[in-house]
């Protein structure tokens, strides 16, 4: 799936990047001057209309609206750039190739130009070019975590699984604000199994580079509940300065001021990364003391992420399973741990129904 950028926000997921214009100026590739045309003004509006649709996964209007704009300004690297997105969102890569070459032609160096068509070479097979250009888009950005993720993934279509472990290492460590990424590594390499010691002769490729994916959004989930309700379980303040750097969204007041036993929730925010959409709360019990509590829900999460998600919190955190209650309609299992200023008690909760995983951290003796 695509990684985009909308007019407003940056928005993720794994493979192609998605530019709007969001003025005549970018539509232009060149400076904005007084006086702008309305033909650039309706270049702007048609672009960036096309990108909300793709955003929405309304693809076919997509395609109509960059068609629409292209024919407007034929020369808008941008244009062709996301045109080769929707083309690359609904498989066919051979169009996708060709508008990401076209982009190039009339923009050499185009941000994310390289490594999504190198991700479309990808896909149909032509590795050794599709190489060359993910090594490009190192070099032009090198700060890049998705450029080392998916050279990665040729790697393992390549059948060099070291070299793919590596890419895999660099783009954990781009990610992270931590220092997590040869331990992040090694949690990719259990994963996998006997591949890396077996060698990928009679491999599924296909199956490892799902799984190099899959264990990236584990790191991912790890790295947020650790940054959110591990560190700031405690401290509803500490959770507000990270809603307002991370500009994340007030929840309903509805919800805020709903109480549930002893409990209220006295703080929740919705926000979304480059990964998913996730849920934070923190509640507060009526105890003297309190019992503080935090819960951060993701959902779309299928049974397989979970259990990896389990295996990743205990491996990182040097934890294992307190116990396994039975909660109706959730898969639970709990843990202690400290966050260096007291000990937490850890619910990491799967709602089958839903799809849902949930972080529940408990500060104090629930």
């Amino acid at each position: 799936m695509p990684l985009a950028l909308t007019p407003k926000c940056y928005l993720a997921v794994l493979f192609a990047v998605l530019i709007c214009a969001t003025g005549a100026s970018l539509a232009r590739g060149a400076p904005a001057e007084r006086g702008e045309s309305a033909e650039a003004a309706d270049f702007a509006t048609i672009h960036d209309r096309a990108a909300a649709d793709y955003m929405q996964g309304e693809l076919d209007d997509a395609l109509a609206g960059f068609n629409a704009a292209i024919a407007l300004n034929p020369a808008s690297a941008l244009a062709y750039y996301n045109r080769g997105n929707v083309h690359y969102a609904k498989g066919d890569y051979i169009a996708a190739v060709r508008d990401f070459t076209e982009a190039l032609k009339i923009s050499p160096g185009l941000p994310y130009a390289n490594m999504n068509r190198g991700n479309a070479l990808s896909n149909l097979g032509r590795l050794d070019e599709a190489l060359k250009d993910l090594d490009e888009a190192v070099r032009l950005q090198p700060e890049v975590s998705d450029s080392y993720f998916n050279r990665a993934i040729v790697h393992v279509r390549r059948r060099e699984l070291e070299q793919a472990l590596s890419d895999y290492e660099t783009a954990i460590g781009r990610d992270a604000e931590d220092q997590e990424a040869a331990a992040a590594r090694q949690r990719l390499v259990d994963l996998l199994g006997g591949a890396r010691d077996g060698g990928l002769a009679t491999v599924d490729t296909s199956k490892i580079a799902t799984e190099i994916a899959h264990a990236r959004q584990v790191e991912h989930l790890l790295r947020l509940v650790a940054k959110t309700c591990i560190a700031h379980g405690d401290s509803l303040e500490g959770l507000k300065t990270l809603a307002l750097v991370g500009k994340w969204k007030p929840a309903p007041n509805e919800d805020l001021t709903r109480r549930s036993g002893a409990a209220h929730i006295d703080g929740g925010w919705t926000f979304h990364d480059r990964f998913g959409a996730y849920a934070l709360v923190h509640s507060a019990s009526s105890h003297k003391p309190p019992v503080y509590v935090c819960s951060l829900t993701t959902q779309s999460v299928s049974l397989h992420l979970f259990d990896d998600v389990k295996a990743g919190f205990e491996a990182r955190f040097g934890v294992a399973p307190h116990d396994t209650p039975t909660w109706p309609g959730q898969q639970v299992t709990r843990y202690q741990l400290s966050n260096g200023t007291g000990s937490l008690f850890t619910a990491l909760a799967f709602t089958p129904k839903h799809g849902a995983l949930t972080f529940r951290i408990y500060l104090g003796n629930p």
